[in-house]
């Protein structure tokens, strides 16, 4: 248990004399003794800097006193973990504790501050609210940052964001014998299944986001309002996802929103049949080469929070998209997706996280052996631990070989090969593009890379892969979108592109659907801009959508060939800015404007070594007009490879 001081002992005395001057102007608060027929929503809300920054809280305690809340029912709120609270005279000095009556928020208590990271902190509310507000139907909500695979949660602003820690968390419920209807995490990237685990002993039902949830979180109208119908716990919190995913469509971030309901008296029969699919997955992997088909499932399945490489690592996946992807091969992957219909009754999510199953896995999609071995450490499925032990406990440095690096195809195409013995680390093969630029034609020019992308003719049992260079690269309003891409599945394909959006570093998210009635197969879709994980690795809640007036700069690699420094080493530069106008922005497929390209593959191990092919120097066949004009279908060159070699401009494989 962390505890945290600095705390001065004039501050602890006028914390003192404030609750006894509270107490006094209240009183005891009268509940029924046994809190027959009554209901109780207790929300322990750290405002951290979300109420900071951007008064999150302080709307969510709006909703809660707009609401038309029933006698019945308590609703009792904790607040604390902010630096400025925003609305309601808050202080930020103290632990506060409400009640919500009346479309008013009344002062119960007032306690010294303390870290709302703190199990005992934690633990204090609890006792209080099952003492003061008993009630035959009860919810614990815990409000602000989450974790994801760390599975904290609550994270204190004033005391060095301090958080609950699983271990802290299960000592707080376990403290006071404390078992609930219902445990929502309103927090980012908290419905894992060592969540689940974690609170399968002290709760009936939980309900938690795989993926980032917008500051504005849950609608908690609907939940003080669900709480006051009379209807089942479950039926209340179905209720509260539908009106989440309203609230979520209604602020632009409804494209990439989760919620998910647990039943969590069906997880023994989810963990059994977890345990048996992750032991089929170590007999599957001491196959030889039998480990690809399991990464290739990983690759397949929703990745949630930050996963391009200038957002960060969250490294969770969609289970059930995992386990379908091997169904076919593995009756023990069908056997889990059944048990999780079952675990998780009911879910939403939005038109980017179609077919996402409710429950999210930790995989070392961007490998750290300190991230990998803390989870191992906490991972409640002893076969899935090993497996991940096995895989990724060994120091593999060369893990991927060419048995051809580079040469030109019978169709025009440039073209690699893989030895076998790559298939075991195999992680994915992608291409990069770099351009040339310069002020004049005298002066030294610049290789811009345009991106990294993974429009490629790919046969992964031969593992062979040619290029299909349309002569085409991404571009928002026109301007080239440095891009990379971190989901592809059968659905959609998801884009991050670092920008400086009105002078403030993000990341542009955009998509691809598939739609045959396209040319080419699909159209792209404008996500929003995000800001990846933060200093602490906490995921940013917003996902702002573009609006007319934005300045969106593009944020690219450029080096001079002269230089020592590689592409790979190279700091991101501004690039070109683009002013948004009435439509919001739009992502399209635009001709390449140069003469002379150069072209490369790049092959990832899963410990996120990158390996080079060589390179191929192409030589544009049709101009930017031409292209315009008439674009090329799938599978026509627009260029010639005029020459292949080594380039020194990559660097060092990793």
């Amino acid at each position: 248990m962390r505890r945290h001081s600095g705390k001065t002992a004039a501050r602890v005395l006028s914390a003192v004399a404030a609750v006894c001057l509270s107490l006094s102007l209240f009183g005891c608060v009268e509940t029924p003794s046994a809190g027959e027929g009554r209901a109780a929503v207790y929300i322990y809300m750290c405002g951290s800097d979300l109420e900071t920054k951007q008064s999150a809280a302080t709307r969510n305690l709006a909703e809660i006193l707009g609401a038309d809340i029933d006698e019945s029912v308590s609703v009792v709120i904790e607040t604390g973990g902010a630096q400025k609270w925003r609305g309601y005279d808050i202080s930020s000095d103290f632990i506060t504790r409400y009640e919500a009556k009346d479309g008013v928020l009344l002062q119960r208590q007032l306690l010294a501050n303390a870290s709302m990271g703190d199990g005992q902190t934690l633990s204090d509310f609890i006792g209080w609210c099952t003492k003061e507000y008993p009630a035959e139907k009860t919810a614990l909500i815990l409000w602000d940052h989450g974790g994801g695979a760390s599975g904290e949660v609550c994270y204190d602003e004033n005391y060095a964001m301090d958080a609950l820690t699983p271990e802290e968390l299960r000592g707080a419920l376990e403290a006071n014998g404390a078992h609930f209807d219902l445990i929502g995490l309103d927090a980012c990237l908290m419905a894992t299944d060592e969540m689940a685990a974690l609170l399968k002993d002290h709760a009936d039902f939980l309900l938690a986001s795989e993926e980032i949830e917008p500051s504005g979180g849950w609608d908690y109208a609907a939940l003080a309002e669900g709480f006051s119908s009379g209807g089942t716990v479950e039926e209340t919190c179905r209720a509260v996802a539908d009106a989440y995913m309203r609230k979520c469509d209604g602020s632009g971030g409804g494209d990439m929103a989760t919620l998910s309901l647990f039943d969590l008296k069906e997880y023994g029969e989810f963990s059994a049949a977890f345990d048996a699919f992750a032991q089929n997955l170590r007999h599957v992997s001491e196959e030889r080469f039998g480990n690809f088909n399991i990464v290739r499932a990983t690759e397949k399945a929703c990745k949630f929070g930050a996963a391009a490489r200038d957002e960060g690592a969250s490294n969770l996946i969609d289970l059930y998209g995992f386990a379908a992807s091997l169904a076919r091969s593995d009756a023990s992957a069908s056997a889990l997706m059944a048990a999780i219909e079952k675990l998780v009754p009911y879910r939403v999510s939005g038109a980017g996280r179609e077919g996402v199953g409710g429950v999210s896995l930790y995989y070392p999609l961007r490998y750290d052996p300190n991230d990998l071995n803390a989870y191992l450490r906490s991972c409640s499925s002893e076969p899935y631990k090993t497996y991940l032990a096995e895989i990724y406990g060994g120091d593999v440095s060369c893990s991927i070989g060419f048995s051809d690096a580079g040469s030109i195809g019978e169709d025009g195409s440039f073209h690699i090969a893989l030895t076998q013995e790559s298939r075991k680390y195999l992680k994915s093969v992608e291409f990069s593009l770099l351009g040339f630029s310069s002020a004049d034609s005298a002066a030294p020019y610049e290789m811009v890379q345009l991106g990294i992308d993974n429009d490629l003719k790919s046969d992964w049992d031969g593992l062979t892969f040619r290029s299909n260079f349309r002569g085409v690269w991404l571009a928002l309003d026109g301007a080239y979108l440095n891009y990379s891409v971190i989901e592809n599945n059968d659905e959609y394909i998801i884009f991050s592109a670092p920008v400086k959006a009105n002078g403030v570093k993000s990341n542009l998210r955009f998509m691809f659907v598939w739609d045959d009635s396209y040319f080419n197969g699909g159209y792209y879709k404008i996500i929003g801009l995000w800001n990846g994980l933060d200093e602490n690795n906490l995921a940013d809640k917003q996902i702002t959508p573009l609006k007319e007036g934005d300045e969106i700069t593009v944020l690219r690699k450029a080096v001079d060939p002269a230089s020592d420094r590689t592409i790979e080493e190279a700091a991101l530069s501004e690039g070109e800015t683009v002013v948004i106008g009435g439509d919001g922005g739009k992502v399209a497929e635009l001709p390449l404007g140069g003469e002379y390209y150069r072209y490369v593959f790049i092959v990832t191990d899963i410990f996120g070594n990158r390996f080079y092919s060589d390179t191929a120097g192409l030589e544009m066949k049709y101009t930017y007009d031409e292209l315009l004009a008439d674009p090329l279908p799938d599978g026509e060159y627009a260029a010639e490879v005029m020459g292949i070699e080594w380039d020194s401009y990559w660097g060092a494989v990793g």
